[in-house]
């Protein structure tokens, strides 16, 4: 089984002009996943807009990034549906297709029972080849309590948890009740404060275009250069506050083609990304580009010498 901590975007998925998958940009999107020094990806999440797709194409795009990344990458299937047979087909699919593990979001909008989420993981995870991680996300779900939690990850095929939230309390709670169990922190804009709590890993959107980024500010935590951490996370946060003002999906892919990488529109109803809209995102991932400018510049003179 693979070691599951470190960075993983949770990957867009690009469309064309007409809002279909653009399949053939999918390949060089991971290529520059690649380049970004990322651990793995995540696909087939909020990022990738699955809620957004059919389940036929959650699948083809699930086979197309497994077969792009050519084992150089982590991966990461998220399979979250509303109803639990359409997880289980997606999870069979993942399993195929050649991932390491899986990820579900609870099943939202109908105001299903405790024990119906429950048993929905549960399920999951007893017919699941891979290994199972809960995403708890409570702004755009139920959320879970830490008894809740606790429990879930007392079965033997479900291994960590994706703490989409802003609970940093809870997330400790976690890796001091299950030491054993994975955490990824969800909220990009407090990954430092996730690694400080206990996290072994994070899952974000703008990973995709600036997770060199954090893959430093991870290396900088670890070894306890807390303020470089901050800096670079001040610096990432300043990008995703202007994401946060034009669209964080549009705006991620617009920031790809400021890099030149082809990620294409979102599907409607996003809202698409304007002139304007590029003036502030270019001035904002500035800092980003030159700051990797530099460290591409010394490294190259250290390779030099």
């Amino acid at each position: 089984m693979m070691k599951p901590e470190g960075i993983y975007s949770a990957l867009l998925t690009p469309f064309s002009e007409d809002e279909a998958i653009d399949r053939q940009a999918i390949g060089p999107l991971l290529d520059f996943q690649v380049r970004l020094g990322v651990d793995g990806v995540y696909v087939g999440g909020s990022s990738g807009e699955a809620m957004l797709q059919s389940l036929e194409e959650r699948a083809a795009c699930l086979s197309d990034v497994a077969a792009a990344a050519e084992g150089r990458l982590k991966l990461i299937a998220h399979v979250g549906t509303i109803a639990t047979r359409d997880a289980l087909r997606l999870s069979e699919h993942a399993a195929k297709a050649g991932y390491q593990a899986i990820s579900a979001i609870p099943p939202f909008y109908y105001d299903f029972s405790r024990p119906e989420v429950m048993a929905h993981y549960r399920e999951l995870a007893d017919a699941s080849g891979l290994p199972l991680i809960v995403y708890n996300f409570p702004a755009r779900t139920s959320g879970f309590t830490l008894p809740e939690l606790v429990e879930l990850l007392s079965h033997p095929n479900i291994i960590g948890i994706k703490h989409t939230s802003s609970d940093m309390f809870q997330l400790e709670r976690i890796r001091h009740a299950v030491p054993e169990a994975i955490v990824y922190n969800g909220y990009d804009e407090m990954c430092l404060a996730g690694f400080a709590m206990g996290a072994q890993g994070a899952i974000g959107t703008t990973y995709n275009f600036m997770g060199d980024v954090f893959v430093t500010l991870r290396t900088c935590a670890a070894e306890g250069r807390i303020e470089e951490a901050r800096r670079l996370q001040v610096m990432a946060n300043r990008v995703i506050q202007v994401l946060i003002r034009v669209g964080v999906m549009p705006g991620s892919k617009a920031l790809l083609g400021i890099m030149g990488v082809r990620c294409g529109t979102s599907r409607r109803p996003f809202r698409k990304i304007e002139a304007s809209d590029l003036a502030v995102l270019r001035e904002a991932i500035a800092p980003v580009l030159a700051w990797r400018e530099d460290r591409a510049a010394g490294a190259a003179a250290s390779g030099e010498s």
